[in-house]
Formats: C-alpha cells, sequence, structure tokens
C-alpha cells in the first residue's frame, strides 16, 4: 500500500440528515481507494481547508438557492484562504420538483468559490440527463460541477449515483496524483 503524502477529507453540512447521511455512503464507496476523513462543516475552519490535498465536498442547497447553515458560515471565510494546491470535488443534495429553478445551486456557489480561491476543480462533473430542472447554478457547460442527488423525488438512484462517481472519481485521481490513492487494485491498474 502507498501511504498518503498529504491529507484527504469528506466534509458535509446537514440540516436534516440527509447530507450526512450520504456523506457516508460516498465515505464507503472510496474507502477501498482512498483515505478520507469525514468533517462535519461546522466543526472546521475555512483556514484548515489549505492543509488538504483533497477534498470532496457535501453540501444541500437550502431554502430558495441558499447554502446550509454550516457551509453558509465557512464560505463568508473563504476569501481569506489559498486553495491553490488543493483539489475539490462535489456532491450535492437538491429537489428538482420544490425548487426546480434553484436546483442544486448550492453545490455551483460553492464550488465557483472554491475554484477562485485557486482550488483544482473540474473533477467529478456530472450529466444534467435523468434530472428536470429549470435553472441552477451548479450547471457549468453542459454538465453539473458535482455529482447531483435528490433525495427528496430519486433517492432510488442515489446508491447508485455515487457508485457510478466514485468510480470516475478515483479514475479522475488517479490521473491528477496517484500518491492519493491506497491499495494495491488501484495503484496497479
Amino acid at each position: 500500500m502507498s501511504s498518503l503524502k498529504n491529507k484527504c477529507a469528506l466534509i458535509y453540512g446537514s440540516c436534516t440528515g440527509k447530507t450526512e447521511y450520504l456523506a457516508d455512503s460516498v465515505l464507503e464507496k472510496f474507502s477501498p481507494f482512498i483515505e478520507l476523513e469525514l468533517i462535519e462543516v461546522t466543526s472546521i475552519n475555512a483556514a484548515d481547508l489549505s492543509a488538504y490535498q483533497f477534498l470532496i465536498c457535501g453540501i444541500p442547497t437550502w431554502d430558495f438557492g441558499e447554502l446550509e447553515y454550516g457551509w453558509q458560515d465557512l464560505y463568508d471565510k473563504l476569501d481569506e484562504v489559498d486553495m491553490e494546491d488543493v483539489a475539490v470535488a462535489i456532491f450535492g443534495l437538491g429537489d428538482q420538483r420544490d425548487y426546480p429553478e434553484t436546483y442544486q445551486d448550492a453545490m455551483g456557489i460553492l464550488y465557483k468559490k472554491l475554484v477562485e480561491r485557486g482550488a483544482r476543480g473540474s473533477i467529478g462533473f456530472t450529466s444534467i440527463d435523468g434530472h428536470e430542472f429549470d435553472d441552477s447554478r451548479a450547471v457549468i457547460g453542459d454538465q453539473f460541477c458535482g455529482l447531483a442527488l435528490d433525495e427528496d423525488n430519486q433517492d432510488d438512484l442515489s446508491d447508485a449515483r455515487i457508485h457510478e462517481w466514485a468510480q470516475q472519481v478515483i479514475g479522475e485521481l488517479k490521473a491528477l496524483s496517484p500518491d492519493m490513492l491506497i491499495g494495491e487494485e488501484v495503484q496497479n491498474s
């Protein structure tokens, strides 16, 4: 097994428990290949983010296109953080039926801020196919800037989407920085 040169984490914020539940599922899908520290967003400071080599951020869109409260507090301090050596992938939760005009907005807002602060993005982008919405700040080009999940209307699709996304991100990380990965099958495949 390869040792990690830097830390990797999955940071999530959750008002209703859905994002926390899915963060555990994401962690499980990644755990054979990458060691991720699981962190609830209110237990970390914005400045701490720059200490990580790779971050997965889990964020629900709250109310009408708003950030979840813990992420909002951290977001307000990100302008002071240099994220140049940090790679990021994001998964978001949204409700495409009741909030079709702001579906996955929080994912897009957070992603754009992290990249603006120097983080390496374009990891884990996914298709908008299979989602029905009017507008989203998470769409870049013709893709979501991360994994879009809808536990309110498509919870039966979440596990398969997470599994497929994890495989995609692991492949992208292997090309970007194989030293982040653990496990012989990933290192030699």
